[in-house]
């Protein structure tokens, strides 16, 4: 510490010189260090403080010393004090720990890049990890295809494997195809997205997608999707918030009666009185909106007679006015409107299973939903006792609920397959079959295999299968093989469903011998031949079984091939257009895997699997496995091998 002699006589004026040095080294790389010194009232003391800095700084490097801030107004501003001295010879060690002063920090630069703004048509939910198709997967397809092929989706499909491949199309986060947009006006990528999602019925994932887009970059169109999704969802409160937000901005007929709906929920009565007025002067005459909006604001009951197609407001609404949604409501074929049916509270129990139970079907709805709706149903004990009478010949949703009742408090085995047995064919009969096979399946596994059932165990592995359990059909598989041995009906079964073992991976390579496609022939020729109805049965099986067979990679030999000849020469069906064919091939040869997959499911089509000709499954089948996509191919093929009754 440095202590003036005349400390004493003025105490405010001391100078601790080496705190002050300790810290110039400590923050000698700041630029802009600044230090006040207070300066005595004579410059006598000036010019000893200097003498003695001087005196005691002969091995330290040259400082500048500037005010940090304006003294007080009672002290003498004095000019910057510049203390210079010879700058010393330091050894190696000392010179490497000095601190670098700030004229040497300026010197150094900076480089800053401006971060690029990623396009909202990349944006997604998922990436190569979670399951999505790349950040690559539209690599060398121009976006004037895409945007042409993309809304061409079958987003109805009632294909499981078509919808999961939908679905992450859909949701991968991914590079933005180049080119020239079609339509500026309306040619997002992420707004088709968000739509086909919703229609769709996937609801939760498209809500998802919205969140990944900045609110900057939302479009009229991408609003009115978030709107819809927010009252599909039944969310008042978010919806209602996001309309009073854009209400200014977007004043169209349907964000309006959105805004009046919300003012109404908000009790602000006299606003949506006024609002609801306005619109009809403006030629406004929607009977629904306003009927609902008179009984939710408590004017007058109103009953909702028709509801065919419904705008997502209209649900939010009848819900809110607490009002019974019409028959023909059903009537949709929608998935996502479907759904919202099958979770209305306000809709008759069996409008909402007939509504749970397509939706289900399409992938809408989870199949725990249609569970639980079979399960709260009010079902008499005789109807218990009697779940299928011959008076219920149309098997309607109501049925299939008691039967799936019935199932749940069966504690016999035997009678419990034979409950199982008789549902599944009825719901095959109704066209509900996958949906069935996945309502049944806690109950079907928990059946333990015996021989005793050897008649049913290709409904077992049948409806495990469609249900996507593959690991529970493992030991129905093995009973099989073991009663083979012994049982002659059990080896003629086991000889049917051998290329439905194979398509399902439960048969090992080195077990699989062509050859056992001979012995499934003349099985297979057994049963059909029973059918006089369709004599050409047996050799459609067979087309369809080879040619899923040779797109998985796996070998049919030529003279199975030869067999199918002498059926029919030529077939009516349905054909993806030659343009979708040979871009298939192209895609797939160029592993572009975006455009293979959206090819891959415009080639076989809303009706998915069951309807679509068996050499375009092949050409998909070889297509998606081009791309790396062999667990994806081998799904269809299972889906496709069972919905035809293999």
């Amino acid at each position: 510490m440095i202590a003036f002699q005349s400390r004493e006589a003025h105490p405010p004026y001391f100078l601790n010189f080496r705190a002050i040095k300790f810290c110039l080294m400590f923050l000698g790389a700041s630029s802009s260090l600044f230090a006040g010194f207070a300066l005595a009232q004579t410059t006598n003391l000036s010019q000893k403080m200097a003498q003695t800095i001087q005196e005691r700084n002969k091995t330290t490097v040259p400082f500048v010393l500037n005010p940090a801030m304006p003294l007080p107004t009672v002290l003498a501003q004095p000019k910057p004090l510049t203390i210079t001295s010879p700058k010393p010879s330091l050894p190696l060690s000392t010179r490497q720990r000095q601190i670098p002063t700030s004229n040497s920090l300026t010197r150094s630069h900076v480089n800053v890049e401006e971060l690029k703004t990623i396009a909202p048509d990349s944006l997604g939910t998922l990436n190569a990890e979670q399951g999505g198709f790349g950040i690559n997967m539209w690599k060398d397809v121009s976006r004037s295809k895409v945007e042409r092929l993309l809304p061409k989706l079958p987003v109805g499909s009632k294909s499981r494997a078509m919808r999961d491949l939908m679905r992450r199309l859909l949701l991968s986060s991914a590079k933005a195809p180049e080119g020239e947009l079609i339509d500026t006006k309306s040619s997002d990528l992420i707004g088709t997205r968000v739509e086909l999602l919703t229609n769709m019925g996937d609801i939760p994932a498209a809500a998802e997608l919205i969140k990944q887009i900045p609110i900057a970059a939302h479009s009229r169109r991408l609003l009115r999707n978030e709107v819809d999704t927010l009252f599909m969802r039944n969310d008042n409160a978010r919806v209602c918030s996001l309309v009073a937000s854009q209400i200014r901005a977007v004043n169209t007929a349907y964000w309006q009666k959105a805004h009046i709906f919300c003012q109404s929920l908000a009790g602000e009565i006299d606003k949506a009185s006024l609002g609801a007025s306005l619109l009809r002067e403006t030629g406004d005459n929607d009977q629904v909106f306003h009927g609902l909006l008179n009984q939710l604001s408590g004017f007058e009951k109103y009953h909702v007679a028709s509801l065919i197609d419904p705008e997502p407001l209209y649900f939010a609404m009848v819900r809110a006015a607490n009002a019974d949604l019409p028959a023909d409501v059903t009537s949709s074929n929608n998935p996502a409107i479907l759904r919202t049916i099958a979770t209305s509270p306000n809709a008759r129990p069996e409008l909402r299973l007939d509504a749970a139970e397509r939706a289900e079907s399409m992938g809408a709805l989870n199949t725990e939903v249609l569970r639980q709706l079979y399960a709260g149903v009010t079902i008499s004990d005789s109807a218990l006792e009697n779940p299928v009478t011959t008076g219920d010949s149309k098997r309607s949703p109501l049925s299939r609920a008691r039967q799936y009742r019935k199932a749940l408090v069966e504690g016999v085995p035997t009678a419990t397959v034979e409950l199982l047995s008789r549902a599944f064919k009825d719901a095959r009969e109704a066209g509900r079959y996958q949906s069935m096979a996945r309502v049944f399946s806690p109950i079907l596994k928990g059946i333990t295999p015996t021989h005793d059932f050897i008649w049913f165990i290709p409904e077992a592995i049948r409806a495990l299968l469609t249900a996507g359990d593959i690991e529970s059909t493992a030991p129905w598989f093995s009973i099989l093989r073991s009663s083979a041995m012994l049982n002659v009906e059990a080896s003629k079964i086991q000889k049917e469903i051998l290329p439905l073992a194979k398509l399902a991976g439960t048969i090992k390579d080195e077990d699989w011998q062509p050859k056992m496609l001979a012995d499934w022939w003349v099985a297979i020729n057994q049963v059909y031949a029973k059918n006089s109805d369709e004599p050409d049965l047996s050799y459609n099986m067979a087309t369809l079984v080879y040619c899923l067979l040779d797109g998985l990679g796996e070998e049919v030999p030529n003279d199975q091939w030869e067999i199918i000849m002498e059926g029919p020469m030529q077939t009516s069906t349905v054909m993806p257009q030659p343009a979708i064919w040979r871009s298939l091939e192209k895609a797939a040869s160029g592993s572009r895997i975006g455009e293979t997959v959206l090819l891959s499911l415009l080639a076989i089509g809303q009706a998915g699997p069951l309807q679509a000709n068996p050499i375009v499954l092949r050409k998909v089948l070889i297509s998606l496995r081009k791309i790396g996509m062999e667990k994806e191919a081998r799904a269809l093929a299972l889906e496709a091998a069972i919905a035809s009754g293999l």
